[in-house]
Protein backbone atom coordinates (compact mmCIF):
# COMPACT_ATOMS: atom_id res chain seq x y z
CA UNK A 1 0.00 0.00 0.00
CA UNK A 2 1.38 3.46 -0.94
CA UNK A 3 1.29 6.25 1.55
CA UNK A 4 -1.37 8.82 1.86
CA UNK A 5 -0.57 11.82 0.04
CA UNK A 6 -0.74 14.79 2.84
CA UNK A 7 -0.72 18.67 2.09
CA UNK A 8 0.78 20.32 5.25
CA UNK A 9 0.41 24.21 5.80
CA UNK A 10 0.54 23.86 9.69
CA UNK A 11 4.13 24.27 11.49
CA UNK A 12 4.31 20.90 12.79
CA UNK A 13 6.97 19.69 15.23
CA UNK A 14 10.17 17.98 12.72
CA UNK A 15 10.04 14.82 15.33
CA UNK A 16 6.16 14.85 14.64
CA UNK A 17 6.34 15.62 11.14
CA UNK A 18 9.49 12.45 10.71
CA UNK A 19 6.46 10.46 12.17
CA UNK A 20 3.71 11.26 9.70
CA UNK A 21 6.17 10.26 7.10
CA UNK A 22 6.16 6.53 7.64
CA UNK A 23 2.86 6.59 5.93
CA UNK A 24 2.15 9.80 4.73
CA UNK A 25 3.97 11.35 1.75
CA UNK A 26 4.02 15.05 2.35
CA UNK A 27 4.28 18.43 1.06
CA UNK A 28 4.97 21.54 2.90
CA UNK A 29 3.79 24.77 1.87
CA UNK A 30 1.91 28.21 2.74
CA UNK A 31 2.53 29.11 6.49
CA UNK A 32 4.95 26.78 7.50
CA UNK A 33 7.55 27.07 4.70
CA UNK A 34 6.91 31.02 4.15
CA UNK A 35 5.29 32.25 7.08
CA UNK A 36 2.55 33.95 4.59
CA UNK A 37 -0.95 32.11 4.77
CA UNK A 38 -2.19 30.89 1.47
CA UNK A 39 -5.44 32.47 -0.12
CA UNK A 40 -8.57 30.55 -1.31
CA UNK A 41 -7.57 30.11 -4.95
CA UNK A 42 -3.71 28.97 -3.63
CA UNK A 43 -4.82 26.68 -0.81
CA UNK A 44 -7.03 24.85 -3.55
CA UNK A 45 -4.23 24.08 -6.02
CA UNK A 46 -1.88 23.12 -2.98
CA UNK A 47 -4.44 20.42 -1.80
CA UNK A 48 -5.40 19.03 -5.29
CA UNK A 49 -4.73 15.39 -4.92
CA UNK A 50 -4.27 15.30 -1.58
CA UNK A 51 -5.98 12.92 0.81
CA UNK A 52 -4.96 14.65 4.19
CA UNK A 53 -4.76 18.73 4.36
CA UNK A 54 -2.98 19.88 7.53
CA UNK A 55 -4.00 23.69 8.19
CA UNK A 56 -3.69 25.92 10.88
CA UNK A 57 -4.81 29.46 9.74
CA UNK A 58 -5.39 28.83 5.95
CA UNK A 59 -9.39 29.02 5.47
CA UNK A 60 -10.66 26.39 3.69
CA UNK A 61 -13.47 26.95 2.13
CA UNK A 62 -16.25 25.26 0.65
CA UNK A 63 -14.78 26.15 -3.17
CA UNK A 64 -11.22 24.54 -1.73
CA UNK A 65 -13.26 21.30 0.01
CA UNK A 66 -15.17 20.86 -3.35
CA UNK A 67 -12.19 21.58 -5.63
CA UNK A 68 -10.08 18.88 -4.02
CA UNK A 69 -11.59 15.85 -5.16
CA UNK A 70 -9.47 13.56 -3.46
CA UNK A 71 -9.79 14.96 -0.26
CA UNK A 72 -10.90 12.27 2.96
CA UNK A 73 -9.59 14.02 6.03
CA UNK A 74 -9.21 17.83 6.97
CA UNK A 75 -6.98 18.11 10.31
CA UNK A 76 -6.67 21.42 12.01
CA UNK A 77 -4.03 22.18 14.42
CA UNK A 78 -6.08 24.79 16.25
CA UNK A 79 -8.55 24.36 19.51
CA UNK A 80 -11.17 26.14 18.00
CA UNK A 81 -11.52 25.62 14.00
CA UNK A 82 -13.10 28.21 13.02
CA UNK A 83 -11.43 28.29 9.48
CA UNK A 84 -12.74 24.98 8.43
CA UNK A 85 -16.37 24.85 6.90
CA UNK A 86 -17.51 21.78 8.36
CA UNK A 87 -20.74 21.87 6.96
CA UNK A 88 -19.18 21.66 3.31
CA UNK A 89 -16.91 18.96 5.04
CA UNK A 90 -19.84 16.98 6.17
CA UNK A 91 -21.37 16.81 2.82
CA UNK A 92 -18.70 15.34 1.70
CA UNK A 93 -18.56 12.56 4.41
CA UNK A 94 -14.84 14.38 5.07
CA UNK A 95 -14.37 14.64 8.93
CA UNK A 96 -12.86 17.41 10.56
CA UNK A 97 -10.11 16.70 13.34
CA UNK A 98 -8.49 19.85 15.84
CA UNK A 99 -6.63 19.71 18.73
CA UNK A 100 -9.03 21.06 21.58
CA UNK A 101 -6.36 22.24 25.05
CA UNK A 102 -3.42 22.89 22.74
CA UNK A 103 -2.52 26.11 24.72
CA UNK A 104 -4.37 25.07 28.09
CA UNK A 105 -1.31 25.45 29.72
CA UNK A 106 0.62 28.40 28.08
CA UNK A 107 -2.77 29.87 28.81
CA UNK A 108 -3.14 28.89 32.20
CA UNK A 109 0.55 29.40 33.34
CA UNK A 110 -0.14 33.38 31.69
CA UNK A 111 -3.07 33.62 33.83
CA UNK A 112 -1.13 32.48 36.88
CA UNK A 113 1.35 35.01 36.26
CA UNK A 114 -0.54 37.82 35.45
CA UNK A 115 -2.46 37.55 38.50
CA UNK A 116 0.79 37.97 40.75
CA UNK A 117 1.72 40.34 38.42
CA UNK A 118 -1.12 42.80 38.53
CA UNK A 119 -1.92 42.44 42.86
CA UNK A 120 1.67 43.04 43.08
CA UNK A 121 2.14 45.99 40.47
CA UNK A 122 5.33 43.75 38.84
CA UNK A 123 4.14 45.43 35.37
CA UNK A 124 3.84 48.90 36.29
CA UNK A 125 6.87 48.67 38.73
CA UNK A 126 9.41 47.32 36.17
CA UNK A 127 7.91 49.94 33.50
CA UNK A 128 8.55 53.28 35.56
CA UNK A 129 11.46 52.00 36.86
CA UNK A 130 12.99 52.22 33.45
CA UNK A 131 11.45 54.68 32.36
CA UNK A 132 13.13 57.24 35.61
CA UNK A 133 11.20 57.10 38.31
CA UNK A 134 13.04 55.91 41.96
CA UNK A 135 16.48 55.86 39.78
CA UNK A 136 19.60 57.87 41.41
CA UNK A 137 21.61 59.60 39.13
CA UNK A 138 24.58 58.34 37.48
CA UNK A 139 27.62 56.47 38.84
CA UNK A 140 31.18 56.56 37.87
CA UNK A 141 31.63 53.10 39.00
CA UNK A 142 28.37 51.20 38.90
CA UNK A 143 29.95 48.31 40.05
CA UNK A 144 31.20 49.27 43.09
CA UNK A 145 29.51 47.85 46.43
CA UNK A 146 27.36 50.14 48.49
CA UNK A 147 28.90 50.01 51.98
CA UNK A 148 25.44 48.57 53.73
CA UNK A 149 24.32 45.15 53.43
CA UNK A 150 20.79 45.52 54.04
CA UNK A 151 20.03 48.26 51.42
CA UNK A 152 15.80 49.25 51.33
CA UNK A 153 14.89 52.12 48.36
CA UNK A 154 13.79 55.26 49.92
CA UNK A 155 11.69 53.56 52.72
CA UNK A 156 11.74 56.63 55.07
CA UNK A 157 10.16 59.19 52.16
CA UNK A 158 6.12 59.70 51.18
CA UNK A 159 6.90 58.77 47.45
CA UNK A 160 8.54 55.08 48.05
CA UNK A 161 8.35 52.36 46.21
CA UNK A 162 7.78 50.53 49.40
CA UNK A 163 4.83 52.11 49.62
CA UNK A 164 3.59 53.06 45.85
CA UNK A 165 4.07 49.22 44.93
CA UNK A 166 2.46 47.72 47.50
CA UNK A 167 0.14 45.11 46.75
CA UNK A 168 -2.29 41.82 47.57
CA UNK A 169 -1.12 38.39 47.57
CA UNK A 170 -3.31 35.98 45.67
CA UNK A 171 -3.01 33.38 48.31
CA UNK A 172 -6.11 32.13 50.08
CA UNK A 173 -8.51 34.41 47.61
CA UNK A 174 -11.29 32.97 45.20
CA UNK A 175 -11.35 32.73 41.43
CA UNK A 176 -14.36 32.64 39.43
CA UNK A 177 -14.36 31.16 35.83
CA UNK A 178 -16.87 32.19 33.41
CA UNK A 179 -16.06 29.06 31.21
CA UNK A 180 -14.48 26.11 32.67
CA UNK A 181 -12.58 23.59 30.90
CA UNK A 182 -9.01 22.37 29.81
CA UNK A 183 -8.01 26.26 30.67
CA UNK A 184 -9.47 26.15 33.55
CA UNK A 185 -9.04 22.58 34.75
CA UNK A 186 -5.14 23.28 34.72
CA UNK A 187 -5.26 26.67 36.03
CA UNK A 188 -6.55 24.87 39.11
CA UNK A 189 -3.51 22.38 39.06
CA UNK A 190 -1.10 25.21 38.44
CA UNK A 191 -2.42 27.50 41.43
CA UNK A 192 -3.08 24.47 44.38
CA UNK A 193 -0.27 25.68 46.55
CA UNK A 194 -2.18 29.00 46.76
CA UNK A 195 -5.03 27.56 48.88
CA UNK A 196 -7.38 29.34 47.07
CA UNK A 197 -10.75 28.87 46.09
CA UNK A 198 -12.47 28.26 42.92
CA UNK A 199 -15.99 28.62 41.63
CA UNK A 200 -17.16 28.32 37.98
CA UNK A 201 -20.13 29.45 35.78
CA UNK A 202 -20.29 26.94 32.99
CA UNK A 203 -23.85 25.41 31.82
CA UNK A 204 -21.87 22.72 29.85
CA UNK A 205 -19.37 21.32 32.83
CA UNK A 206 -20.66 18.38 34.76
CA UNK A 207 -20.75 18.70 38.24
CA UNK A 208 -18.48 15.62 38.05
CA UNK A 209 -15.73 17.62 36.43
CA UNK A 210 -15.90 20.32 38.78
CA UNK A 211 -15.74 18.39 41.53
CA UNK A 212 -12.99 16.18 40.71
CA UNK A 213 -10.74 19.59 40.46
CA UNK A 214 -12.52 21.14 43.97
CA UNK A 215 -14.21 23.69 41.91
CA UNK A 216 -17.83 24.57 43.13
CA UNK A 217 -20.57 25.54 40.19
CA UNK A 218 -22.57 28.30 40.06
CA UNK A 219 -24.25 31.07 38.27
CA UNK A 220 -22.61 33.91 36.30
CA UNK A 221 -24.09 36.48 38.84
CA UNK A 222 -22.99 34.73 41.80
CA UNK A 223 -18.86 34.31 39.63
CA UNK A 224 -19.16 38.15 39.92
CA UNK A 225 -20.49 39.01 43.54
CA UNK A 226 -18.07 35.78 45.32
CA UNK A 227 -14.92 36.26 43.28
CA UNK A 228 -11.81 38.06 44.22
CA UNK A 229 -10.60 37.37 40.79
CA UNK A 230 -12.90 36.68 37.65
CA UNK A 231 -11.06 35.07 34.56
CA UNK A 232 -12.96 34.34 31.31
CA UNK A 233 -12.22 31.31 29.65
CA UNK A 234 -14.94 30.75 26.94
CA UNK A 235 -15.56 31.04 23.66
CA UNK A 236 -17.26 33.56 21.60
CA UNK A 237 -20.97 31.83 20.34
CA UNK A 238 -24.29 33.63 19.96
CA UNK A 239 -24.74 32.99 23.79
CA UNK A 240 -21.42 34.14 24.92
CA UNK A 241 -21.37 37.44 22.84
CA UNK A 242 -21.44 40.79 25.05
CA UNK A 243 -22.75 38.14 27.88
CA UNK A 244 -20.52 40.39 30.23
CA UNK A 245 -21.96 43.88 31.23
CA UNK A 246 -22.98 46.03 33.51
CA UNK A 247 -25.09 43.87 35.30
CA UNK A 248 -21.84 41.88 36.00
CA UNK A 249 -19.54 44.55 37.14
CA UNK A 250 -21.83 45.81 39.55
CA UNK A 251 -21.69 42.91 41.87
CA UNK A 252 -18.00 42.46 41.84
CA UNK A 253 -16.95 42.90 45.24
CA UNK A 254 -14.70 45.99 46.03
CA UNK A 255 -10.95 44.91 45.48
CA UNK A 256 -11.58 42.56 42.77
CA UNK A 257 -9.10 42.23 39.55
CA UNK A 258 -10.86 41.09 36.28
CA UNK A 259 -9.05 38.73 33.72
CA UNK A 260 -9.69 37.96 29.75
CA UNK A 261 -7.30 35.93 27.81
CA UNK A 262 -10.79 34.85 25.94
CA UNK A 263 -12.02 37.16 23.33
CA UNK A 264 -13.08 40.52 23.85
CA UNK A 265 -16.58 40.44 21.96
CA UNK A 266 -18.09 38.54 25.03
CA UNK A 267 -17.50 41.76 27.56
CA UNK A 268 -19.37 45.08 26.42
CA UNK A 269 -17.02 47.66 25.87
CA UNK A 270 -18.81 50.66 27.55
CA UNK A 271 -19.77 48.72 30.48
CA UNK A 272 -16.42 47.54 31.52
CA UNK A 273 -14.40 50.85 30.78
CA UNK A 274 -17.22 52.82 33.10
CA UNK A 275 -16.83 50.02 35.82
CA UNK A 276 -13.31 50.74 35.66
CA UNK A 277 -13.35 54.78 35.46
CA UNK A 278 -15.92 54.33 38.53
CA UNK A 279 -13.67 52.26 40.36
CA UNK A 280 -16.27 49.23 40.84
CA UNK A 281 -12.79 47.18 39.44
CA UNK A 282 -9.79 46.73 41.29
CA UNK A 283 -7.78 46.04 38.02
CA UNK A 284 -7.54 44.20 35.19
CA UNK A 285 -5.11 41.58 32.93
CA UNK A 286 -6.49 42.25 29.11
CA UNK A 287 -5.06 40.26 26.65
CA UNK A 288 -7.62 40.37 23.99
CA UNK A 289 -9.68 43.44 22.91
CA UNK A 290 -12.30 44.43 20.95
CA UNK A 291 -9.92 46.13 18.20
CA UNK A 292 -7.10 44.30 17.51
CA UNK A 293 -4.51 46.10 17.69
CA UNK A 294 -5.67 48.50 20.26
CA UNK A 295 -5.77 51.86 19.18
CA UNK A 296 -3.40 54.41 20.13
CA UNK A 297 -6.00 56.63 21.61
CA UNK A 298 -7.75 53.87 23.84
CA UNK A 299 -8.32 55.48 27.45
CA UNK A 300 -7.22 51.77 28.55
CA UNK A 301 -3.64 52.82 27.78
CA UNK A 302 -3.96 55.60 30.62
CA UNK A 303 -4.87 53.57 33.35
CA UNK A 304 -2.12 51.93 35.33
CA UNK A 305 -4.00 49.35 37.09
CA UNK A 306 -4.60 47.43 33.78
CA UNK A 307 -2.07 45.32 32.59
CA UNK A 308 -2.21 44.88 28.63
CA UNK A 309 -0.43 42.47 26.64
CA UNK A 310 -1.25 41.79 22.93
CA UNK A 311 -3.03 38.77 22.65
CA UNK A 312 -0.11 36.47 23.65
CA UNK A 313 -1.65 33.73 26.20
CA UNK A 314 -1.35 31.18 24.23
CA UNK A 315 2.04 32.32 22.40
CA UNK A 316 4.12 29.38 23.88
CA UNK A 317 6.54 27.59 21.47
CA UNK A 318 5.57 24.56 23.14
CA UNK A 319 1.80 24.87 22.17
CA UNK A 320 3.53 22.86 18.87
CA UNK A 321 4.65 20.28 20.24
CA UNK A 322 0.88 19.37 21.93
CA UNK A 323 -0.95 20.05 18.86
CA UNK A 324 1.81 18.40 16.69
CA UNK A 325 1.23 14.58 19.04
CA UNK A 326 -2.26 15.18 18.82
CA UNK A 327 -2.15 15.59 15.04
CA UNK A 328 -0.17 12.59 14.65
CA UNK A 329 -2.36 10.58 17.17
CA UNK A 330 -5.46 10.89 14.91
CA UNK A 331 -3.90 10.24 11.45
CA UNK A 332 -2.85 7.07 13.03
CA UNK A 333 -6.60 6.47 14.02
CA UNK A 334 -7.44 7.21 10.29
CA UNK A 335 -4.93 4.88 8.99
CA UNK A 336 -5.68 2.08 11.40
CA UNK A 337 -9.87 3.02 10.45
CA UNK A 338 -10.38 3.84 14.38
CA UNK A 339 -12.69 6.09 15.47
CA UNK A 340 -11.24 10.13 15.96
CA UNK A 341 -11.21 11.76 19.58
CA UNK A 342 -11.47 15.05 18.69
CA UNK A 343 -13.41 15.29 15.37
CA UNK A 344 -15.46 18.42 14.58
CA UNK A 345 -18.31 17.12 12.43
CA UNK A 346 -19.95 13.75 12.97
CA UNK A 347 -20.17 12.51 9.41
Amino acid sequence: MGKIKTAVTAVIEEKCLRGLEKFCEIKTGGHCRTGVIMQEDELEKFAAGAEILIVEFEEVTEKVIKGAESLRLIVCSRGNPINIDAKAAADRNIPVVFTPGRNANAVAEFIVGSMISLCRNLGRANHEVRNGRFLDGPREDVYKPSEKDDLVWLIEEKDSPYITYKGYEITGRTLGFVGFGAIGVRTVELLAGFRMKFIAFDPYCSEELAARHGVRLVSLDEVFSESDFVSVNCKVTSETRGMIGKAQFDRMRAGAWFINTARGSIVKQKDFMEAMEQGKIAGAVLDVFWQEPLPSNHPLLGMPNVLITPHIAGASHDVVNYYSELIVEEIGRYVRKEPFKNVLNYV
